[in-house]
């Protein structure tokens, strides 16, 4: 899955009914990569429409930073900000490339935009105390059997 999208209105699409969510997605074996204008599929991947009543089905083989959610805040290593939009895209709050991504430990500083609970922060840098951000790319990729983006 590269990409989940909400819409409203709902997307024109000449089918009824007009999709209110959209789930962007790449087949096994085949690269993640993000394009110029922005989108994540260069034909090779597909979308669903998860309330058209179409039955499918899916297998969660590994979630990703499983203890943060999207739109934390957190301080890594060397005390850079940044926002986790989700496991593949983080924005530092500096404007700087984002290079390798953040540096481990992650400290949790806000979730939903308040400050996070004890409990919260702890299980943030207990999942972030060993490895890496490219450590965490590159076991998802083993088992999605994606490539490297060229």
């Amino acid at each position: 899955m590269t990409a989940v999208d909400h819409h409203d209105p709902p997307l024109e699409t000449g089918w009824l009914p007009r999709p209110r969510q959209t789930v962007a997605l790449l087949r096994r074996g085949v690269p993640y990569r993000e394009f110029p204008d922005g989108s994540h599929l260069d034909g090779s991947g597909y979308t669903i429409h998860p309330d058209d009543g179409i039955p499918f089905g899916s297998e969660l083989l590994k979630r990703p930073y499983a203890h943060l959610d999207l739109g934390d805040e957190v301080a890594d290593a060397t005390g850079r900000a940044w926002q986790f939009d989700c496991p593949w895209e983080w924005t530092p709050f500096d404007g700087e490339p984002v290079g390798t991504g953040p540096g481990w430990p992650l400290v949790l500083l806000t979730r939903a935009g308040a400050p996070c609970s004890i409990e919260q922060a702890e299980a943030v840098a207990a999942s972030t105390a060993n490895g890496s951000h490219q450590d965490t790319v590159r076991d998802w990729m083993s088992l999605t059997e994606a490539s490297p983006t060229p």
